[in-house]
C-alpha cells in the first residue's frame, strides 16, 4: 500500500469517527434540551399564582412534579449513559485523527522527496550536458 492509500484510508476512517459522534453529539443535545426544558416545567409549576389553588387541593400539582422529576431522573440516566459513551467515542476519534494527520504528513513528506530528487536528477543531467 502506498502512502497516498493510506492517506485515502485515513481519512475514511477519521470521517466515519466523526460520523458517529456527530450522532451521538446530536443525541446528547436533545437530551440536554429535553431537561431543561423539564427544569423550566418544574420552575412554572413551583411557582403558580394562588388562582391555581383548586389544582394544589386536588394534588394535580403534585402528580405533575413527580412525573416531571422521574422522566428528568431517566433523561438523566441516558445522558449519563451518552456521556460514557462519548467518552469511549472521543478516545477513538483522537486515535483517527492522529493516524490521518501522520499519513498526511508522511505522504506530503514523500512528494517533497519525490520532487527534490526529480530536481536533483535534473540537475545533474544538466551539468553532465554542460560537461560534456
Amino acid at each position: 500500500m502506498d502512502l497516498a492509500q493510506l492517506q485515502i484510508l485515513t481519512e475514511i476512517q477519521f470521517q466515519r469517527s466523526h460520523q458517529g459522534l456527530s450522532e451521538l453529539l446530536h443525541r446528547e443535545t436533545e437530551l440536554r434540551s429535553e431537561l431543561s426544558r423539564l427544569r423550566a416545567l418544574a420552575k412554572e409549576t413551583h411557582s403558580l399564582p394562588p388562582e391555581q389553588a383548586p389544582m394544589r387541593s386536588i394534588g394535580a400539582d403534585l402528580i405533575w412534579l413527580k412525573w416531571i422529576s422521574q422522566t428528568t431522573r431517566e433523561l438523566n440516566i441516558k445522558l449519563a449513559q451518552v456521556l460514557v459513551e462519548k467518552d469511549a467515542l472521543m478516545a477513538g476519534h483522537k486515535r483517527a485523527f492522529g493516524k490521518k494527520a501522520v499519513a498526511e504528513q508522511l505522504h506530503k513528506d514523500s512528494m517533497s522527496a519525490k520532487k527534490k530528487a526529480q530536481q536533483d536528477a535534473a540537475l545533474k543531467r544538466t551539468i553532465e550536458q554542460f560537461v560534456l
